[in-house]
């Protein structure tokens, strides 16, 4: 969290540092895709919506070479 966000941003009190750790925390389970749950976001997988075994993206399609 500090290289992604907070070394990056000025922050000037303990409310900019709360508003910071809080949009990346929304920014981490929404958001981003985790490799540990098959490429799903963690708030899916908390709320039923994604299995963490089954990944999310397509399997790529191998075309025919001739």
């Amino acid at each position: 969290m500090k290289y992604e966000r907070l070394y990056r941003e000025q922050i000037d009190d303990a409310l900019d540092l709360v508003r910071e750790a809080d949009a990346y925390r929304a920014e981490f389970n929404t958001v981003r895709p985790h490799q540990a749950l098959a490429w799903n976001r963690p708030s899916d997988v908390h709320r039923g919506l994604a299995d963490p075994t089954v990944p999310n993206f397509p399997e790529p399609e191998i075309l025919p070479t001739t």
